[in-house]
């Protein structure tokens, strides 16, 4: 950790700093120095302007038309607040039964959240077939259909790794591929702050708008397709000349059609080819 880093998290190392962060955040517009005082309750003018002048230039600044306003750096802190990443024991919910089978064997599946992870496993095969952490603020609302929060929150983090940009700390991004015991695996990892996705490489296809339009073609959405029940995900292998096989290929099939996309060592899809099944 950088001076710079540890200087950051000693300036809001007290409850009263805290305080004027959340009543910024839950101000409409900038609050004058005495609003904002009022607001959060200290009568010691001296020390209020003290506190908040610790905050002032990293996390709070004084806006244009007067008065103060929070920073950017000042609503990402509070938002993780809200998160409950540092402020909320996680309770745990489910196991919850989930529609479908399990590609792997065909058993049941369940889905459950606990020690800060969704996950969604066969209760036959004991297989996981996804899983992802997130924080306490996951589940707020969600108790009903975990299994559908829990698919939408996988896919949304990882697309941001493949475009490029770290969910953790906004930091770019480099995929490459590498051999596993389940065949062609995409790893994305952040240049930044080391933050990684692993995934099968078939998970390039989720999004690519050749297999987003083939699923339309076919009256079908891949988007709102369990990825649990995608069984395509799992079917990439690799390609090449010999032993030099350093792409991968994913093939996806749908009626008396197929799209097949290669995807190169940065996880780039380089070809695609959609032809008609036999």
């Amino acid at each position: 950790m950088t001076d710079d880093a540890e200087e950051a998290f000693a300036a809001v190392a007290d409850e009263l700093r805290v305080r004027i962060l959340r009543e910024l955040w839950d101000a409409d517009s900038p609050l004058s120095f005495s609003a904002l005082r009022e607001r959060v309750g200290v009568r010691d003018s001296g020390r209020f302007n003290y506190h908040l002048g610790e905050l002032r230039g990293r996390f709070v600044e004084q806006a244009d038309a007067g008065g103060y306003d929070l920073r950017f750096a000042g609503r990402k802190l509070v938002g993780s607040l809200h998160s409950g990443v540092y402020t909320e024991a996680a309770e745990s919910v489910g196991p919850q039964p989930v529609d479908g089978s399990c590609v792997a064997c065909g058993g049941s599946l369940e889905a459950v959240y606990e020690d800060e992870a969704g996950k969604v496993d066969c209760t036959d095969c004991e297989v996981t077939l996804i899983q992802t952490g997130v924080p306490p603020a996951f589940v707020d609302g969600r108790e009903d259909d975990l299994a559908a929060a829990i698919d939408g929150y996988v896919r949304t983090t990882s697309r941001s790794f493949l475009d490029g940009f770290c969910p953790t700390c906004s930091g770019p991004t480099t995929g490459r591929l590498r051999d596993s015991e389940y065949g062609p695996q995409a790893v994305v990892e952040c240049e930044r702050c080391g933050a990684t996705f692993n995934g099968l490489a078939a998970w390039v296809g989720v999004d690519h708008p050749a297999v987003v339009s083939f699923y339309d073609d076919h009256d079908r959405s891949v988007r709102d397709t369990a990825l649990w029940h995608i069984d395509w995900l799992a079917d990439a292998e690799w390609v090449g000349d010999g032993n030099a096989a350093d792409r991968a290929a994913v093939t996806v099939e749908l009626d008396d059609e197929q799209v097949r996309l290669t995807v190169d060592a940065n996880l780039a899809a380089t070809a695609v080819e959609r032809t008609e099944t036999d």
